[in-house]
């Protein structure tokens, strides 16, 4: 029997939100989705790290101002 590989699913996902609009971002490594949300955060933005089944992990609060689009 042949067995094909699968992609990996995310395991983790950031919410990104400005305070109008809001975006998400897909990982697979903690790490990096930690260093990801703190990036965010750094630009100005809220991030909320969640689980891939909907479970709210961590909160990052915006620290930086954002620069105008």
């Amino acid at each position: 029997m042949l067995r094909t590989k699968h992609s990996v699913s995310p395991t983790l996902l950031l919410r990104i939100c400005d305070g109008n609009f809001h975006m998400h971002r897909a990982f697979n490594d903690f790490r990096l989705a930690v260093r990801s949300a703190e990036s965010y955060a750094g630009a100005g933005f809220s991030v909320a790290l969640i689980s891939a089944t909907g479970r709210f992990l961590m909160a990052f609060e915006p620290k930086g101002q954002r620069a105008p689009v």
